[in-house]
């Protein structure tokens, strides 16, 4: 199971760096998104954030901006469903990098396929507050797009302990999680149970 996880638009830095070093033995990876942010305000978090903590380069990916992945040398960058990227800026990019997409349909999902990312998010499944008056897909739908491409697929989008089961039956390869996680008396042990629950379900 892949766990991801995202950064919260209520948490600060200073956040970031107190809680997220403590889910490193359970999460996979660290997904910096800061909307509206611009490249050089995303760097200097994720500047402060490598720099205030043991966490490995290797375990960040930032969202949309290619540039600060590239520079700060971190493992993946991840990027909205209606950006495009050449085939050769993807193939340099994963010389040394994960690249993913979020996508909301099955056919989203097989354009990214087609043209060769590394995984993608699919959502949002439940009911979210990142997401405010937008109806879910629903397992259904997750099922099928999981069925019909061949690339992991992370489900995202009102994911917590409550309905974890029913992601890992729809057949992903992990879950990304926003307030699960960044809301929870104890991170960490949210983490943890949930990377438990799934890889340890009968």
């Amino acid at each position: 199971m892949e766990l991801h996880v995202i950064s919260d638009r209520t948490q600060s830095p200073a956040d970031l760096v107190r809680i997220w070093p403590s889910l490193c033995p359970w999460v996979d990876a660290f997904h910096l998104r800061l909307k509206d942010r611009s490249a050089d305000s995303v760097r200097a978090i994720a500047n402060h954030l490598l720099q205030q903590t043991d966490l490995p380069p290797s375990s960040i990916v930032i969202n949309t901006h290619i540039d600060v992945a590239l520079q700060l040398n971190c493992g993946g960058v991840h990027l909205p469903e209606k950006e495009e990227i050449s085939p050769r800026t993807l193939c340099r990019l994963q010389r040394v990098m994960r690249v993913g997409r979020s996508v909301h349909s099955l056919e989203g999902a097989k354009r990214a396929e087609t043209e060769g990312l590394d995984y993608i998010f699919v959502g949002h499944i439940f009911t979210s507050n990142s997401k405010p008056g937008l109806p879910p897909l629903g397992t259904e739908h997750l099922e099928e797009i999981v069925s019909r491409v061949n690339i992991p697929v992370i489900a995202v989008g009102g994911i917590g302990m409550d309905n974890l089961s029913r992601i890992r039956k729809a057949g992903c390869a992990g879950v990304a999680v926003i307030t699960a996680v960044s809301q929870a008396p104890a991170p960490e042990k949210v983490a943890e149970e949930m990377k438990r629950r799934w890889n340890f379900a009968s």
